[in-house]
């Protein structure tokens, strides 16, 4: 049964509440855990707790550099660690923020960003002259280093001396300390792309880092390109990216049903990340791949298809790229598989030409998904699972098994096929416990 993937965030109150208002709604499929401290310094009874934290969690996200730096150690390399790294988007927007207060942004003082990225912010912006102070990192490595009243006394002087018009924080203590003085301040919070990044990268390194565990990983590499009559039409470029992206819709609608994670390079490559048994469930053992079918169905585009197996996941990607640059060679949709270095298969080309009973039936699957509601994906993993068991009863615990999903999952897949006369109610189990005896139902898979 599916278990979601459970991350811990470890930060300041401020940083916390915005994880907590961004990441549930844009990550359903994650659990978290919150650990909320301002502290900076190193201390026993917080490394403890963080020792704790570590045995429910698959990774970490700290809010900070700081407090990253300081318990990093307790987490690598058992789990994954990361922290929220600053960008110059949230600095431009601190710079917004001052600009509005009415300070002259030319002259401000800023913490912890690297000279680099202030260069960067303020050459796109067309400001290349400016009087910035950067106020060098300061790592606290004793109890009785005072890292707030450093940078608060740092801007405060700076801009008591005439040398600067505003303050930009990192730290919301320090932000809070010079407004309270009057001062011009703005706060540089994470943005919510950055934070949605951070955790995107996070969920990937915590999935390979599970399938490197198990030695059963599955990678796909695909390219979409598209088909050569939309070169001779008008409007190409939007015609072009109108089909990728009907292609991309169907990868992910895929991906959502297999338990994959999509990671998207450019507007016409993708990486698939999966486990190599969840693959082979859904491609009848590599005998088919429905969503490739759906793709040249539904967009004008072909697809070139690299799949690569290992015990690593840079193996598992290394013959995925292998294996898309012997694809790529071909004008015509078509797959390659590479299981290891010695052993290559391919052409392979799971996208045939339809004859008109396959047609049908594809026609009938479209009709089918838009009365149920459920995708055509899990649909088709649905009928390998009947094929595959040679059984059609199934009681909602045995489907959540076999398609690996929530028995929640479970129970909504067969009330709305009870509810479009695909499954009926053929019995209960008989159970010697106190439990609930679970129902049986029988699904008509000759009628999907």
């Amino acid at each position: 049964m599916e278990r979601k993937l459970k991350l811990g965030f470890v930060g300041t109150h401020v940083r916390m509440e915005l994880i907590q208002n961004i990441v549930p709604k844009r990550f359903p499929e994650l659990q978290i855990e919150i650990f909320e401290n301002d502290r900076y310094d190193y201390h026993k009874e917080m490394a403890q707790a963080l020792l704790e934290l570590k045995n429910r969690i698959s990774g970490v996200i700290f809010g900070g550099e700081l407090q990253f730096k300081q318990y990093q150690q307790l987490f690598e390399p058992d789990i994954p660690c990361a922290f929220i790294e600053k960008d110059s988007v949230s600095l431009l927007n601190s710079l917004v923020s001052l600009s509005w207060q009415g300070a002259d942004i030319t002259r401000v003082s800023i913490d912890n960003y690297s000279p680099a990225t202030v260069k960067k912010v303020f050459e796109d912006a067309g400001i290349p002259d400016n009087r910035v102070h950067i106020l060098k990192k300061r790592y606290p490595k004793r109890p009785e280093d005072n890292y707030f009243e450093t940078l608060h006394q740092g801007h405060r002087k700076l801009f008591l001396d005439g040398a600067v018009a505003g303050c930009i924080a990192t730290d919301i203590q320090v932000y809070e300390r010079l407004a309270a003085d009057g001062i011009p301040a703005a706060y540089s919070r994470p943005t919510t792309d950055n934070i949605i990044r951070t955790v995107t990268r996070m969920k990937q390194e915590c999935m390979e880092q599970a399938q490197m565990e198990t030695g059963n990983l599955a990678v796909l590499a695909l390219r979409i390109t598209p088909k050569e009559e939309i070169f001779y039409q008008a409007q190409r470029e939007y015609l072009e990216s109108h089909e990728k992206l009907k292609a991309a819709e169907e990868l992910y609608h895929f991906a959502k049903d297999a338990r994959a994670t999509v990671i998207q390079q450019s507007d016409e490559s993708f990486i698939v990340l999966m486990n190599r048994k969840d693959l082979m469930i859904y491609s009848n053992s590599l005998e088919s791949l429905p969503f490739l079918h759906l793709i040249q169905d539904n967009s004008a585009c072909h697809v070139s298809l690299g799949i690569g197996f290992g015990y690593t996941p840079g193996e598992a990607r290394s013959n995925a790229g292998l294996a898309l640059k012997k694809a790529g060679l071909r004008k015509e949709s078509c797959t390659y598989i590479v299981h290891n270095i010695n052993s290559v298969t391919g052409p392979v080309n799971f996208v045939r030409p339809q004859k008109k009973k396959v047609k049908e039936e594809q026609q009938q699957l479209r009709e089918l998904v838009q009365r149920t509601g459920i995708s055509a994906v899990k649909l088709q993993r649905l009928v390998l699972v009947i094929e595959q068991t040679k059984k059609t009863l199934f009681t909602a615990a045995e489907l959540a098994e076999h398609l690996h999903i929530s028995l929640r999952s479970a129970n909504r897949l067969l009330a709305s096929l009870e509810e479009n006369g695909l499954a009926c109610l053929s019995g209960q189990t008989v159970t010697g416990s106190a439990g609930r005896p679970g129902n049986i139902y029988r699904i008509s898979v000759e009628r999907i």
